[in-house]
């Protein structure tokens, strides 16, 4: 019985770990990069059929951006814009969502985020069900009692 809440106790480690990484950092550090990428959620349509509302996008830190990357980018302090690179002039980047039938206002190089390189299909669905607070709490409350209470000998 003591390795299998050895064995808990990790898992709950493994998840405290996983949730900060993936949900925490991005939100308090917008140029946080833990081992040279950081996460996201795609919220909107604008980039389908490429990225689907809910795909949990991994993003690296900008470096060279060219034509046609997907970029994540900061629209004023308002939000994260996850977009295509449709033209680039000197410091100046216009995007698009595939979705869209325009282009997005220009922006300076100096307000891209990240440089998409890779996701995973609606695991977004997965990490807001389990982030909500009554979910996570949940979670954590069955850990937390499975290590703590004692058991028969």
């Amino acid at each position: 019985m003591k390795m299998i809440k050895k064995i808990i106790f990790i898992l709950f480690l493994v998840v405290a770990f996983t949730y900060s990484f993936i949900i925490i950092s991005p939100k308090l550090f917008k140029n946080f990069y833990p081992f040279g990428i950081k996460t996201a959620i795609v919220l909107t349509g604008s980039m389908e059929p490429t990225l689907k509302i809910n795909d949990f996008v991994i993003i690296k830190k900008p470096k060279n951006i060219k034509v046609n990357d997907i970029i994540s980018y900061d629209d004023n302090g308002e939000k994260e814009v996850l977009h295509r690179v449709v033209k680039i002039d000197g410091e100046t980047i216009t995007t698009k969502g595939d979705a869209n039938n325009t282009e997005d206002m220009p922006i300076n190089v100096k307000q891209v985020t990240g440089v998409y390189i890779g996701r995973i299909k609606y695991l977004g669905n997965i990490i807001a069900f389990i982030t909500r607070p009554i979910v996570f709490s949940v979670i954590i409350a069955i850990i937390m009692v499975i290590i703590i209470v004692p058991t028969k000998k």
